[in-house]
């Protein structure tokens, strides 16, 4: 799969005093998106980890172009832009649903490891299913 649009509505309790939503969210978004996008693998986080497959994150970066605000319907884009022995990464963008411009843009890596932390190699039921996509540093 190359990409996955992950869609949520920005809640009031997610946005300050000027119903802009914290900076904070994006990440949460970001995780959410990143889940859905494993699961229409056809993978679900908790077989992973009943498998011993656990993908903690390693690095995190999000720039933002624009403010997303209260009750906007976000579609986060969703795509792995990097994928090595032991981990890959993960490239988002936020668009607001029906516009083109980008609130914003990041990246999460994730190492592959076990219930011990030790690194292990990406398993081939993951690696089969994700098309890797070429996409602009973020």
């Amino acid at each position: 799969m190359k990409y996955f649009d992950y869609k949520t509505r920005v809640r009031y309790s997610e946005t300050d005093q000027l119903h802009v939503a914290y900076y904070g969210r994006y990440f949460e978004w970001f995780e959410a998106a990143r889940v859905e996008y494993i699961r229409v693998l056809g993978i679900s986080y908790a077989t992973l980890e009943e498998k011993g497959y656990f993908l903690p994150v390693v690095e995190a970066q999000c720039a933002y172009h624009r403010p997303a605000r209260y009750d906007d319907i976000l579609v986060i884009k969703t795509s792995v832009n990097m994928m090595k022995n032991t981990s890959l990464r993960f490239y988002y963008e936020v668009f607001i649903e029906g516009q083109t411009e980008k609130l914003a843009s990041g990246t999460t890596t994730h190492a592959f490891v076990d219930p011990s932390m030790k690194p292990i190699r990406i398993p081939e039921l993951i690696r089969e299913k994700i098309e890797v996509v070429s996409t602009p540093s973020a």
